[in-house]
């Protein structure tokens, strides 16, 4: 019969030695952020998701406005889509970033109604295009996720363009 081996003949074990033992001492190890997000960029973010929940609203209501066979249709309706896009990637991105999101919609779809003339609401549509980028430069610099960061980014450059195309339809091009 064989013999059974003594504690002598095992090999030492360590304490801690497994990784969840000391996981907790690096950051990310459990799927939280690395760096602790300032309420300040969590504030900004909701600032933008409320302005894009408000911008969608605005075109989408301006869109139906429109008669289907509209020229000025298709482009509200992209518009339209791009902003809904942004306020669901914001939305996200704060809840991931381990915020809390806002449910509210900005003020903006009252003063974009509150103007007179499709022209006029469109002019004003592309000043509220014009505060998103300015709140975008001001969260950047603050903001250390790099996925965030990069969400940001696109998003500013969406919003340039679509200022471009709102002013090419207003131009009459």
């Amino acid at each position: 019969m064989p013999s059974k081996p003594s504690d002598a003949d095992l090999p030492p074990v360590s304490a801690c030695s497994s990784p969840p033992c000391y996981a907790a001492e690096f950051p990310g190890y459990f799927g939280e952020g690395a760096e602790a997000v300032s309420q300040v960029v969590i504030d900004g973010l909701n600032a933008l998701l409320e302005a894009e929940r408000a911008g969608a609203k605005v075109l989408a209501i301006l869109r139906d406005g429109l008669d289907a066979r509209s020229a000025q249709r298709p482009l509200l309706e992209r518009l339209q889509k791009d902003e809904g896009a942004n306020a669901v990637r914001l939305y996200k991105t704060i809840c991931r970033l381990g915020g809390v999101a806002s449910h509210d919609t900005g003020a903006f779809v009252q003063k974009t109604l509150a103007v007179d003339g499709l022209a006029a609401r469109l002019a004003f549509l592309n000043k509220g295009q014009a505060w998103v980028v300015r709140k975008i430069d001001q969260v950047l610099p603050d903001l250390k996720d790099d996925a965030a960061r990069e969400m940001l980014v696109e998003m500013r450059v969406s919003h340039l363009d679509n200022i471009a195309a709102c002013e090419a339809l207003l131009a009459g091009g």
